[in-house]
């Protein structure tokens, strides 16, 4: 049947109105009362002519609705927006285009005006009891310019489930969209509620939808957003859930199709009632641009906490064999075409100027369940099979079938499966007779309404099995079978089979499970796993064990797993370390041990193994020894290694403490460096006047340095220190000076002393009292040597930075000495002793660092002797005293014979008689 045009259409609109009928678009909206039956359709660019024809002013496109009988004989009109007068183009309601979308409740119809006051929008109410029209006018411009509100509406219960509230989309205002909801007062409609779009563009409140999707008496409201963009126009359905009082709480989620690319998804919004049968309404969401322009609708459920997140059906106009186009641009629903107590729908596919009925199919509401005993001795035969006893389950299957009666009888056939959660690597422990060995059956049962209808099965115990801790999990798939439908009142359509009503999660499956009987000691059958652990670490230093970065050695973990419980089911240790440790291997002589590597994240590592033969009887240990390395390019630090101990059996919660171990692995940079000094040459004079050069430093040395790292970690940041005595204190006349300085490793630099010191070539001497005084004194040494901080020594840093393990530094030094400063008096000695320091500055003794040395230094010693030869001052020293000395001795040996009368003998004189010489000179004649 379809909808005829009232004759001529409008022909008296009002004192100032000419109607233009052409063109008006009737049938852009078309809605149905829900009980009796009366049509709504509108036309949307029905226009008043009243004023272009005498004024030549704009047509006024007021918009006109029609109300339709039942029957569809009968129709009167209804222009809601006219005034006597109204000649203005968009002012008021002179272009309001009313009935672009409508909403027919049991005594109000709903208009979408968005033409109203320059496309602001308006929702027009007509009351068909009081014959009154109710509008929203923006007094306060809480909707803006240009919004295009009533470009959607609805009804429902938002405030209470006895109210009537309307609601407006205006997918228009600030680009990004609105729907508001109203409650009716008198003639105008208040604003009560209002959710907003989230994108500019995607045109959210094109189309509106008020349902209860939790059956809770309050209405809940989906928006649709069909110009939804993430590449093009996918589209999007907004979910709110009424929390009373119009009070909207968004879903977490949104609905988004098969979110297909120009698809238009939420272009419609229907509600179809309660289709499936499960108390909820459904809707039905139209994508009327998805595949190339062809359409699909998608079908959603009502459930308990609002909507299911997925679709359940999508109905493409391509699966029905036409060439449909824009298929789903339109839904209506809520009518039950055929009489099979389901509502039915009907899709528009608005390119192909048709409409496509779908039937909805009777829904079967199935609740089944599997009885299973308590437990299973495996001892006792219950069940025989070829004659024999046999240990078998028995298996109880029932159906019973609800919902709305369906004629003739029902089949439903299913399919069990035995020990479905068998575990990994060992066979299923039970199958069933007549099927082989195979751990499914399969059945079929004819059930009938609200009747419980029951099948057996035994399913039989393998022999041998080992696993008799896990649970036996049985399963039951079951789905409808042949049925032969019995021609009813299907108003001389054909009937319809039935369908399954689609559940939640497993769908129509049932599950449930049985247990060996066990005989335990402990309550609950407890098993009381206790887990220890140590590590064997290569090194010790002053008896704390650690393990040295770089030493290249293994590390065991030796572990103890006891169980002082009940029998402990397939247990399992589960190791948990930083990832700059490495799992090697599990030592050979631990049987039945299989560890796998799980690294859980980046930082930390996970090696879970599987522990004994299936499982751990009570008072067993086993020791397990687990072979560990240290990566290469670990830093020092403490890591944690957790050991934690499992099982399939239950544990009481208070025994579950030593389940656990923790162990802490000390990572140690065990450094050893070896330092050697040297200078050459070892000694040199000084106190030799005539051999004093006039070189202000006469005096050359070279000094080098060795330090070398024994290992077995590196040296991080490895520095030292020299120091070689800068002056004589207390005089600040410089001694050295260092004329070059090299090292094959680093750089090395000369510190700023902080005493000054004068490098002058002009040294006062020593006065010759204090010659003659040093000369004549005892022998004496004196050893100039630095502190570690000492101003009176030249310092030199060295820095290396890491020092790799068997790496050698070498530092050279060449050094010029000035003499002279060493023989300054008072404080020169016959031996000056000058040592030269080397210490190390960096690595030190920390938390992360041990010196395997107490003392990494060496000295070098450079000796100074002074020359035994006097000098001047000295020698004339001596040789006056000698003199004096003689003349003394002289006077009195002279004294002493004098004394002795040596002087006084009484002597004969001897005349010799002989020749005289006279002296004369060489060079002169003898006359």
């Amino acid at each position: 049947m379809s909808l005829t045009f009232p004759q001529r259409g409008v022909q008296q609109c009002g004192k100032t109105c000419l109607a233009e009928n052409d063109n008006q678009w009737l049938g852009v909206s078309l809605s149905r009362q829900p009980s009796k039956g009366h049509i709504l359709a509108c036309g949307h660019r029905w226009k008043n002519v009243y004023y272009s024809s005498r004024d030549n002013q704009n047509k006024l496109p007021h918009g006109v609705c029609f109300r339709f009988s039942p029957d569809l004989k009968r129709a009167s009109h209804i222009i809601p927006c006219y005034k006597d007068h109204q000649k203005k183009f968009g002012e008021g309601y002179g272009s309001c285009q009313a009935g672009i979308s409508n909403l027919f409740t049991e005594d109000m119809m709903v208009m979408g005006a968005p033409g109203t006051s320059y496309w602001t929008g308006s929702v027009l109410v007509y009351n068909t009891t009081s014959n009154s029209l109710a509008a929203y006018v923006n007094d306060d411009s809480e909707v803006l310019y240009g919004s295009y509100l009533g470009y959607a509406v609805s009804a429902g219960h938002f405030l209470d489930p006895q109210s009537n509230e309307v609601v407006g989309g205006a997918p228009q205002h600030e680009q990004t969209g609105k729907a508001y909801i109203f409650r009716i007062e008198g003639n105008t409609l208040k604003i009560v509620a209002k959710t907003k779009g989230k994108k500019i563009g995607s045109y959210y409140g094109a189309s509106v939808c008020a349902v209860d999707l939790n059956a809770d008496g309050l209405s809940d409201l989906l928006v649709g957003a069909p110009m939804f963009s993430s590449v093009r126009e996918e589209g999007r359905v907004h979910v709110y859930i009424n929390q009373g009082e119009a009070k909207l709480k968004e879903a977490d989620f949104e609905l988004v199709g098969s979110d297909s690319y120009a698809a238009r998804f939420g272009e419609t919004i229907m509600n179809l009632g309660d289709i499936d049968d499960d108390g909820y309404p459904d809707v039905a969401i139209g994508a009327p641009q998805e595949d190339d322009l062809r359409g699909a609708i998608y079908i959603y459920n009502g459930r308990t906490s609002g909507i299911a997140q997925s679709f359940s059906q999508r109905i493409t106009g391509s699966l029905l064999g036409n060439n449909f186009r824009m298929f789903g641009q339109s839904v209506s629903g809520g009518v039950d075409v055929d009489s099979n107590n389901y509502p039915d729908v009907a899709v528009g596919a608005f390119l192909s100027d048709s409409a496509v009925v779908f039937r909805t199919r009777p829904v079967l509401k199935v609740d089944a369940v599997m009885l299973l005993p308590e437990s299973l001795n495996r001892s006792i035969a219950q069940c025989t099979e070829n004659g024999l006893p046999a240990v078998c389950v028995k298996v109880e299957v029932c159906f019973r079938v609800g919902g709305k009666p369906i004629p003739g009888n029902i089949e439903l056939k299913y399919n069990i499966t035995a020990d479905v959660h068998h575990k990994d690597g060992f066979p299923y422990r039970f199958y069933f007779s007549g099927n082989g060995t195979s751990n499914v059956t399969v059945g079929r049962v004819n059930a009938k309404h609200e009747q419980l209808t029951c099948a057996t099965h035994q399913a039989f115990m393998k022999k041998d099995i080992r696993d008799i801790f896990t649970p036996i999990h049985f399963e039951v798939k079951y789905e409808l079978g042949e049925h032969r439908v019995l021609q009813g009142d299907s108003g001389g359509l054909p009937s319809l089979k039935p369908i399954l009503q689609q559940k939640d999660e497993d769908g129509n499956v049932v599950k449930n499970n049985t247990v060996f009987a066990r005989y335990c000691s402990w309550e609950n059958c407890s098993t009381n796993l206790q887990v220890s652990a140590h590590l064997v670490l290569p090194q010790s230093y002053r008896n704390m064990p650690y393990f040295a970065l770089g030493n290249g050695k293994s590390i065991m973990l030796n572990t103890t797993l006891v169980n002082i419980g009940d029998d402990a089911l397939l247990p399992k240790l589960y190791l948990r370390f930083p990832s700059n440790l490495h799992f090697i291997k599990v030592l050979e002589e631990d049987k039945y041990i299989s560890c796998e590597i799980a690294e859980e994240d980046k930082v930390a590592i996970g090696v879970d193994c599987n522990v004994g033969n299936l499982y751990i009887s009570p008072f067993s240990k086993i020791n397990i020894t687990f072979l560990l390395d240290v990566m290469q390019n670990s830093s020092a630090g403490n890591l944690s290694i957790n050991i934690n101990a499992t099982s399939e059996n239950f544990e009481n919660t208070d025994l579950q403490h030593d389940n656990v171990a923790v162990l802490t692995l000390p990572l140690r940079y065990a450094v050893d460096l070896n330092i050697h000094a040297f200078v050459s040459p070892t000694s040199f004079l000084i106190g030799e006047e005539e051999s004093m050069p006039v070189d202000c430093y006469p005096e050359k040395f070279n000094y080098t340095y060795k330090v070398m790292n024994m290992g077995p970690s590196k040296a991080l940041d490895a520095r030292v220190k020299i120091g070689l005595p800068l002056m004589l204190v207390p005089y600040k006349y410089q001694l050295i000076r260092i004329t070059d300085l090299q090292t094959t490793l680093g750089h090395c630099f000369q510190r700023n002393n902080s005493v000054q010191i004068i490098d002058d070539c002009d040294i006062p001497k020593a006065s010759y009292i204090k010659e003659i005084v040093f000369f004549f004194s005892p022998k004496s040494k004196r050893i100039m040597f630095c502190g570690p901080e000492d101003k009176t020594c030249r310092m030199v840093e060295c820095h290396f930075g890491d020092l790799e393990v068997g790496k050698e530094v070498t530092i050279t030094m060449e050094v010029e000495l000035n003499p002279r400063v060493l023989q300054m008096s008072p404080g020169r000695h016959n031996v000056m002793m000058i040592h030269g320091m080397i210490d190390l500055i960096s690595p030190v003794k920390d938390a992360d660092t041990i010196l395997l040395r107490d003392d990494v230094s060496a000295r070098v010693f450079l000796e100074a002797l002074y020359s035994n030869n006097p000098v001047m001052a000295v020698q004339i020293f001596l040789l006056v005293s000698s003199l004096i000395v003689g003349l003394i001795i002289l006077a009195l040996l002279v004294l002493a014979l004098w004394k002795c009368g040596f002087f006084e003998r009484k002597l004969k004189e001897e005349q010799f008689d002989r020749d005289s010489w006279d002296y004369v000179p060489k060079k002169e004649s003898v006359s």
